[in-house]
C-alpha cells in the first residue's frame, strides 16, 4: 500500500512560515541580531525518537538504520545540510508502508476507531488532529486537517476505516512537516528582520537540543501556555529532560561523534604486526569504550573531567590482560582500575587504534585528533603538491624516526610543528594501543610537547598528556563549542559569541565540566530562541 507522494497537497510539503507553529502573535524580540531562520531535516536517530511518539510505541524499535546514513560535517552527522534525497524518500515510503504504518495503525486503534453514534468525519478529524500535533510538534491547522480528511475520504470510498487510518499515518510520516523541523518564527516577518521563534518551535528546538527527540507532553503544555520565553522556564525543562534516558543516549552519541569513534566496528589492522588484533579484541575494546562513556554520562553527570581523567575503565578479561591490570572475578566486563600508564578515554585502546594506521601508530593522526577535537584548532590541509603517503614501515627504525624524517619538508613545517610533538608524546602506545617501551628492538622516545594559551607543556607518554588535557582551560573552551556544533547542526558565527560565552561560563562553573551545564547555558540564551529572516533574493 504505497503512498504516492503527489496525493499530499503542496501545502503539506512546503515548510513555509505559515505553518511553522503558533497561530497567535508572539512577544517582540529581545536581540537585534540572530542566526538565520531555517528548517532542519531529522537525522536517523531523531527520526526514530520522533516516530516512537507519533506511533505511541511503548518500546524503542530502531528502524532508521535501514535509511541512507548521514555524512559528517565538522565531525557530526547532526548538521543542518541534510536533505530528503530521492533514495531516502523511497526508503521512507518503504518504512512507512511496511513497518511503522501498520505498527502505528495497530497502536492507535482506539484513536481512529469511531464509537457508535458518532459521525465518522468527526472521529477522523479528532484522530488527525492528535496525530498531526504529535508528528508536526505544533497545533494542527485547518489546512492540515482539510488535507488529511480529504485523503481519509478518498480512501474510504474503497476501503475500511483501518485502511484509511493507515494511509493517513503514512502520509504524515512521509510529510515535510514531520521530516523537517522549523526555526522560522511568527508569519509575516520581513527580510532581515529578527524574530522570536514560536512557542512550539522553542519547545522543539529545546527538546531536540537536550534529548535528540521531540518535546514531551509537559513541554508542549508549557508552549501552549506561552511559558517558554522565560529563560528560567527553559532551564527548568532542560534540567528535567537531562535526567531522561533519551538525553543520556543523545549525549553518548555526542561523545562518540566528537571523539571520532563511530568506525570502531569497521576497524581493520594488520594482525601480523598486531597479533592481539582480531574480531574478539575489536568487540572487547569497543564494549569497553561504550560502557565507559555510558557510565560517565549516566552516573557521573556527563562530566568531561571524569571522561578524560578517570583512573578506571570497564573491561572484560581480554582487555584487562591487554592493559596488564586486574580483572573482574568472572572475566566479564566490569569496572577495573587502570595502571598508571593509562588515564581516561584518551588512553583507551579503541581510541588509540582509531588514530593509527593499518600497520603502525600515527603521530600525525593522534596529534591532529588532539588539536582539532580537543582544542578546536584548525589544521589546514597539506599543499596539493605534497603526496599524502605515510612513511613505509621498516624493521630497523622506530615510528617516530620514520615520521620525523618524513615531515621535515619545509612546506609542511608550519603544521607539523604543532602536530608532531603531540603525537610523538603518545608513542608509548603502538597501533592498537598496546603499551610499549621498545619498537623493533630500539627504545621508544615518547617525549612530546603541546603549545597552549599559557605556554608550552612538555610531557612524556600519553597518560601525562591526558592528565594535562583534563584540566586544560583550552579544552574547557573547546568542548562547549563542539557541543554547540552537534546541537545546532552548524559552524559557529560571530553572532553566536554571546551564546557560546554563556555555554562556557556555565560549563566552567563546576570543576567537573558537565555537559548538561553547557546545554543549560545554551537554552537560556536569548539568541537560542531568535532567528533572522533571510533577505528575499
Amino acid at each position: 500500500m504505497r503512498i504516492i507522494r503527489s496525493v499530499i497537497p503542496a501545502a503539506l510539503l512546503s515548510v513555509s512560515v505559515s505553518c511553522s507553529g503558533d497561530l497567535k502573535g508572539g512577544a517582540p524580540p529581545e536581540v537585534s541580531e540572530a542566526s538565520a531562520a531555517r528548517v532542519r531535516r531529522l537525522t536517523r536517530a531523531e527520526f526514530d525518537n520522533s516516530i516512537y511518539v507519533v506511533a505511541k510505541n511503548p518500546k524503542p524499535v530502531p528502524m532508521a538504520q535501514l535509511l541512507a546514513p548521514e555524512d559528517a560535517i565538522l565531525g557530526f552527522t547532526t548538521h543542518d545540510r541534510l536533505q530528503v534525497t530521492s533514495l531516502l524518500a523511497d526508503q521512507l515510503d518503504g518504512i512507512a508502508e511496511r513497518n511503522w504504518g501498520p505498527i502505528a495503525t495497530a497502536n492507535l486503534t482506539s484513536d481512529w476507531e469511531c464509537a457508535a453514534g458518532k459521525k465518522e468525519e468527526d472521529c477522523a478529524r479528532d484522530f488527525i488532529r492528535g496525530l498531526v500535533e504529535r508528528a508536526y510538534r505544533r497545533p494542527s491547522t485547518p489546512e492540515d486537517e482539510a488535507d488529511l480528511l480529504q485523503l481519509w475520504s478518498s480512501v474510504r470510498k474503497e476501503f475500511d476505516p483501518k485502511t484509511a487510518a493507515q494511509y493517513v499515518i503514512q502520509a504524515v510520516m512521509t510529510s515535510a512537516s514531520f521530516l523537517y523541523r522549523t526555526e522560522l518564527g511568527e508569519p509575516g516577518a520581513k527580510g532581515n528582520q529578527v524574530v522570536r521563534l514560536t512557542q512550539h518551535e522553542i519547545a522543539s528546538v529545546l527538546s531536540y537540543a537536550v534529548t535528540g527527540g521531540p518535546p514531551d507532553a509537559e513541554l508542549l503544555a508549557a508552549a501552549s501556555r506561552g511559558e517558554l520565553n522565560s529563560p528560567d522556564n527553559r532551564e527548568a525543562h532542560a534540567r528535567r529532560l537531562l535526567k531522561t534516558a533519551s538525553s543520556q543516549a543523545y549525549l553518548q552519541r555526542f561523545v562518540v561523534e566528537w571523539l571520532g569513534l563511530t568506525g570502531l566496528a569497521n576497524m581493520n589492522k594488520n594482525n601480523q604486526v598486531f597479533p592481539n588484533f582480531g574480531e574478539p579484541w575489536k568487540d572487547s575494546s569497543r564494549a569497553e569504550t561504550t560502557a565507559f562513556i555510558a557510565h560517565v554520562i549516566n552516573d557521573q553527570e556527563a562530566s568531561i573531567k571524569e571522561l578524560l581523567s578517570a583512573d578506571y575503565t570497564f573491561a572484560d578479561g581480554r582487555m584487562s590482560f591487554f592493559y596488564g591490570t586486574e580483572t573482574t572475578p568472572d572475566g566479564r566486563i566490569g569496572r577495573v582500575k587502570l595502571p598508571a600508564s593509562r588515564v581516561g578515554i584518551l588512553t583507551h585502546a579503541s581510541l588509540l587504534a582509531t588514530y593509527s594506521l593499518f600497520d603502525s601508530s600515527s603521530p600525525i593522526r593522534r596529534g591532529k585528533f588532539v588539536l582539532t577535537r580537543l582544542l578546536c584548532r584548525e589544521v589546514p590541509p597539506p599543499p596539493p603538491t605534497i603526496p599524502i603517503i605515510p612513511p613505509a614501515v621498516t624493521s630497523d627504525s622506530t615510528t617516530r624516526a620514520r615520521f620525523a624524517a618524513h615531515t621535515n619538508n619545509p612546506a609542511c613545517a608550519s603544521c607539523h610543528r604543532q602536530l608532531d610533538p603531540i603525537g610523538f608524546g603518545m608513542e608509548d602506545y603502538d597501533g592498537v594501543g598496546k603499551l610499549r617501551e621498545t619498537e623493533n628492538g630500539l627504545p621508544v622516545d615518547a617525549s612530546g610537547s603541546l603549545e597552549h594559551a599559557d605556554g608550552v607543556f612538555t610531557f612524556t607518554g600519553g597518560a601525562a598528556l591526558a592528565r594535562f588535557l583534563a584540566s586544560s582551560p583550552d579544552v574547557a573552551d573547546c568542548v562547549p563549542l563542539q557541543l554547540f556544533r552537534y546541537v545546532m547542526g552548524r559552524d559557529e558565527e560571530s553572532v553566536d559569541a554571546p551564546m557560546l560565552a554563556d555555554m562556557r561560563s556555565r560549563f566552567r562553573g563546576d570543576e567537573r565540566l558537565k555537559l548538561g551545564d553547557a546545554l543549560v547555558g545554551l537554552v537560556r540564551s536569548p539568541y537560542f530562541v531568535h532567528r533572522r529572516i533571510p533577505s528575499p533574493e
